[in-house]
């Protein structure tokens, strides 16, 4: 199963992102989606989306977005928030926490938790822009990061 991770694009989706999402059985934005217009041409990708509100997600069609989502996907569970500091629920519970508002690609492991920040595909700061393809097999999974 293969999973799409991105944040932070900040109104821009360009044409050639979707060569890298198309094929993902799931999609996660952590935030800061920022335009409606960003929204729709993600939500047109047709992938099942996972989308939660990030600080510059206003305006009434962000207005219903999560700030947090508990999710699983392949067996697996998914705590996705923007801005990591706001998390309050227990990580142990989940499997992978998603999340972004930094713009700077991070990935840890605290337990048997792993901690994955994509970056932003827009804005990055002091490394170049990203995204992350998450592959989960039964056992295991692999991270590709993706330069954009």
């Amino acid at each position: 199963m293969k999973i799409g991770i991105l944040s932070d694009t900040h109104g821009v989706f360009r044409d050639e992102w979707a060569s890298y999402l198309r094929g993902c059985d799931y999609l996660i934005h952590a935030g800061d989606v920022h335009t409606k217009e960003c929204y729709e041409t993600i939500k047109a990708l047709d992938i099942p989306l996972y989308l939660v509100r990030g600080n510059n997600d206003i305006g009434r069609w962000a207005k219903y977005l999560p700030e947090f989502l508990q999710v699983s996907i392949g067996g697996k569970i998914f705590f996705i928030i923007h801005d990591e500091m706001y998390l309050t629920a227990d990580v142990s519970q989940a499997d992978f926490v998603i999340f972004g508002h930094t713009h700077h690609f991070t990935t840890y492991e605290r337990g048997k938790t792993v901690f994955i920040n994509p970056g932003s595909t827009t804005q990055g700061r002091g490394d170049s822009t990203s995204l992350v393809l998450l592959t989960l097999t039964e056992n295991d999974y692999q991270l590709r990061r993706i330069l954009l």
